[in-house]
């Protein structure tokens, strides 16, 4: 069935309205409380395996943040590196492995 101009043109602009909603609550001021511990925590990451299914290339960054934080690089990165003055709501250890996970996925 097909559907009216008007219709189709109401669609589209109640389509624009709700995405202008989303990118409005999304860019809204958050007044953060200072963190005691990073934002990044590497919880409840799964992977299956399978020979159908297809993964992205930036599939192990979990793994690797995981990694991360059992041979106590985050919790140096924290001690050592000295870049934010308050931990609304990031702290170094997230912004530095940030970094580097977007250069590994391909980022620039």
């Amino acid at each position: 069935m097909k559907r009216s101009k008007g219709e189709n043109r109401r669609r589209r602009k109640r389509a624009i309205r709700n995405a202008r909603r989303r990118i409005e609550h999304r860019l809204r001021d958050i007044e953060w409380e200072a963190q005691d511990e990073p934002m990044l925590r590497a919880r409840n990451i799964h992977y299956e395996v399978s020979e159908r299914a297809r993964g992205t290339d930036a599939g192990g960054i979990g793994m690797l943040h995981r990694l991360a934080r059992r041979v106590g690089l985050v919790e140096e990165s924290d001690r050592r590196l000295h870049l934010l003055k308050i931990h609304k709501p990031h702290h170094e250890s997230d912004h530095v492995p940030n970094v580097a996970y977007n250069i590994a996925c391909g980022g620039t």
